[in-house]
């Protein structure tokens, strides 16, 4: 980094304000040279050169003891505060390119809040990050995979399986059980565990997604399994809809564990005696991302994961990737 000096001619560097400062602290040559770690002939050259640059004397040099001029004296808290701001510039940008500071844009479906998953993961990242500011947003599922190949969403919370854009990868962040939502008099109610192939004459209720994602792919499997293909009826929003819809009596519906934490009057879950199938939630990020705090986060969904910890209330299980 470099400044102009008089006439244009002469730039002063970084280097002349520390050997400066050494000179003007010191005030002895010797004990600058051997602070700076360079030959005291040296220093006295590159002071004098800063001097010319400058235009004026900076140090008094009329008698045996150095001292500064006013115009050391002055230059001497403006040469602090521009290294003091270079460095705190450095020290910015290195923290930018580690991922410790920025923003990060991070998108979830509604049921990632219900597993634990998003509340744990992001708390940990944000004390780890603190500097890093958050910008976190409920959307559907096919949404922030368009915002993720678009650039404008940079971490999106999923429920595969789901067809990814090109670029788009994925992390595991937690296996669970599926089970079953059924409305309070539904004859299958009172057991305690209910088999699918019962539930064949039933009308599943499934989100609005295409035949092969997420859970309606999920529904259809599972009631293959149970050796039939499930009537399909109308379709929610997300899971809150779905069990709200269940209550009233349209249908019954296949959904994660984790979903057990909506309680409306009407509606009762049960485990599934055959057919297990996994519900996954996944962390989708871009694979060639040019965000060191994107990257950051990434790595830490990929080590959370790994670990194995389980993120409360599910009792469903977390994959190691």
């Amino acid at each position: 980094m470099s400044f102009q000096g008089r006439q244009g001619a002469e730039q002063i560097e970084l280097r002349h304000l520390r050997y400066f400062l050494a000179t003007a602290e010191e005030l002895n040559y010797r004990r600058a040279a051997e602070r700076l770690r360079i030959a005291q002939p040296g220093l006295s050259q590159q002071i004098k050169k800063l001097e010319e640059i400058v235009g004026t004397p900076l140090f008094d040099r009329t008698r045996r003891t150095v001292r500064l001029t006013l115009a050391g004296e002055l230059f001497m808290h403006e040469a602090r505060k521009t290294l003091a701001h270079a460095e705190s510039a450095m020290l910015v940008a290195r923290r930018a390119g580690r991922g410790e500071v920025g923003r990060i844009a991070i998108g979830y479906v509604g049921s990632a809040a219900y597993t634990g998953v998003l509340t744990t993961m992001v708390g940990k990242f944000r004390s780890s990050y603190p500097e890093v500011e958050l910008q976190i947003s409920e959307m559907e599922m096919q949404q922030q995979l368009d915002q993720l190949d678009q650039g404008r969403l940079d971490i999106g919370f999923i429920r595969p399986p789901v067809p990814l854009p090109v670029g788009i990868g994925t992390i595991p962040v937690l296996f669970e059980d599926i089970v079953l939502a059924l409305p309070e008099a539904h004859p299958q109610g009172a057991s305690e565990q209910v088999a699918l192939a019962s539930l064949n004459e039933d009308i599943f209720i499934t989100p609005h997604h295409p035949p092969e994602v997420s859970f309606l792919k999920h529904t259809t499997s599972a009631c293959r399994m149970a050796g039939f293909f499930p009537r399909l009826g109308p379709q929610g929003r997300d899971f809150v809809t779905i069990a709200s819809m269940v209550a009233v009596g349209l249908g019954v519906a296949l959904v994660p564990q984790s979903v057990r934490c909506i309680q409306v009057p009407g509606l009762q879950y049960r485990p599934i005696a055959d057919a297990k199938v996994l519900a996954e939630l996944a962390v989708a990020f871009r694979r060639s991302e040019p965000s060191p705090v994107a990257r950051a986060f990434a790595a830490h969904a990929r080590r959370s994961a790994f670990s194995g910890a389980e993120p409360s209330p599910v009792r469903g299980r977390s994959k190691k990737s």
